[in-house]
């Protein structure tokens, strides 16, 4: 007999040959004779490039689909151990063999982080619950951020101890689904010592103080490449020359691919000082603003948040989570995480309040191995639209290490700076600087009558010259690789950007 049977009350009388051996009054047990009866889920997980919600020409598979499902059984039938369940992936295509015979249901899903990675569209949802079997077409379209958008940044500790070693993380990320390769460059302060043999992914090229790595196939669509970004990790430590109160400084940028949609975001510069002690638990905002209120222009939209933590305990932190309430004046869904020192998932644990979560990260404490021990989580949101003058953005970082109280960060600011001019502004063309970067010469637009001055990162001029008409050529070729500030002054008034020169 297969499938079930029901004995029905209410009474039953058992008897074995001639012998009678009792009565059983409302008898009603379900016999389950084959407990291991399956069906299917089928689906996919595909770039959806025309936003149509159907998988069609121009749509890319990932490959394999980061699909997951759990399955709620009755609790009322014991034991189903026996039972295998399998999972079958292709070409961004899966299949899930079900347990099917006391479901009650299930819940086919992508892991949370995928949410932080492909925005939300209208037919993009993150799980679905299902209590019959079969099914197919069960899909998720998810939506790029565009076709190419390379980043360049580094994670690195907010200050450096002049007694100790230290890690940056230079690192490039891809939040487009086209796939790039290339390079990531970091040119260092010269008093600081680069320890190859410390570093745990070394520069793959060195020309003296300027290290090389080579990037590839970062894309949106390869699951495990964690946050589509390529980590270097290196430990550099500070000469003899160097004291308290000095300021190390750095630079680095990648290559930036033809399709790039924002080629401004492909290096970067910044300083830091040396100290003795110090808080290593920060949270920092870029752009700082101008002056204690962190003053803004009312016309940006984003900011970027990098909180750095450190393990100053006795003994290593098994796991670590970060916990940030954006200001409500942050459009939190617009949330895009640009980096993390580690192996780490985000989960939201209600509107606008975001974990992230560093399981089984074992970071050592400082005492037994102070290089290692920090960590860095790098995010980037948008602003609401039409933000008052005055208005304040503030941010504050919640640090958890195991089971112990959370450490708070300081708060940074940033104020929307008031509006003081009351006549009408007229706008003049915005200064263009192209190529950038540039090998041999930089070509500078909309400056008639001006003066360009060409800075390095230590602020030493480095080339200046009066310019008299609108379209101007200078030469580069000269200047050694790095970042430069270039720097503008006509009487439409003064303006700096940086340009990269290869």
């Amino acid at each position: 007999m297969g499938g079930s049977a029901i004995f029905p009350g209410p009474v039953v009388k058992i008897t074995s040959g001639l012998d009678t051996l009792g009565y059983i009054t409302n008898f009603n047990t379900l016999v389950v004779t084959n407990p291991c009866l399956y069906n299917t889920v089928q689906g996919a997980v595909y770039a959806d490039n025309n936003g149509d919600c159907v998988y069609d020409s121009g749509d890319v598979y990932l490959y394999p689909p980061p699909v997951n499902m759990t399955e709620n059984l009755s609790s009322s039938v014991g034991t189903t151990g026996y039972c295998t369940e399998w999972t079958s992936v292709g070409s961004g295509q899966y299949t899930f063999q079900v347990q099917q015979s006391w479901m009650v249901n299930y819940t086919v899903f992508l892991p949370s982080y995928y949410a932080f990675i492909f925005p939300l569209a209208s037919c993009f949802s993150t799980s679905y619950t299902f209590t019959t079997l079969p099914q197919t077409g069960v899909d998720f379209p998810l939506q790029c951020t565009n076709n190419v958008d390379v980043q360049c940044y580094a994670l690195s500790p907010a200050t450096v101890r002049l007694d100790r070693s230290f890690y940056m993380q230079p690192y490039v990320s891809n939040t487009g689904c086209d796939s790039e390769s290339g390079t990531l460059t970091l040119v260092l302060d010269s008093r600081v010592v680069y320890n190859p043999a410390l570093s745990t992914y070394p520069a793959d090229t060195v020309h003296g103080d300027t290290l090389i790595w080579n990037y590839y196939n970062l894309t949106n669509l390869t699951n495990g490449a964690y946050w589509n970004s390529f980590f270097s990790d290196i430990n550099l430590t500070p000469d003899t020359t160097v004291v308290v109160g000095d300021t190390l400084c750095f630079s680095g940028y990648t290559n930036i691919p033809a399709a790039d949609i924002d080629p401004m975001n492909n290096s970067f510069a910044f300083c830091l000082p040396v100290v003795y002690s110090y808080d290593p638990n920060i949270k920092q905002v870029t752009p700082k603003g101008t002056g204690p209120q962190g003053y803004i222009p009312g016309g940006h939209d984003t900011l970027t948040y990098n909180l750095q933590f450190q393990n100053t305990g006795t003994a290593p932190a098994i796991n670590i989570s970060v916990i940030d309430t954006l200001d409500s004046h942050i459009n939190a869904s617009s949330l895009r995480i640009l980096g993390a020192s580690f192996n780490m998932t985000p989960v939201w644990l209600a509107p606008g309040i975001v974990q992230f979560n560093f399981n089984n990260i074992n970071l050592p404490d400082s005492g037994s191995n102070f290089a290692a021990s920090f960590g860095d989580v790098r995010f980037k949101v948008a602003l609401n639209t039409g933000l008052a003058a005055g208005t304040q953005i503030k941010n504050t970082g919640y640090i958890y290490f195991d089971a112990n109280p959370a450490v708070v960060t300081n708060t940074v600011l940033n104020t929307i700076e008031p509006t003081t001019n009351i006549n009408p502004v007229i706008k003049t063309p915005a200064v263009k600087v192209y190529p950038n970067p540039a090998t041999d010469n930089i070509t500078v637009e909309n400056l008639a009558n001006g003066q360009i001055s060409i800075l390095n990162l230590d602020g030493q001029t480095v080339f200046t010259q009066s310019i008299t008409n609108n379209k101007t050529t200078i030469d580069i070729s000269g200047l050694p690789g790095g970042v430069y500030i270039l720097k503008t002054v006509n009487d439409a008034g003064n303006s700096t950007t940086k340009f990269i020169k290869y």
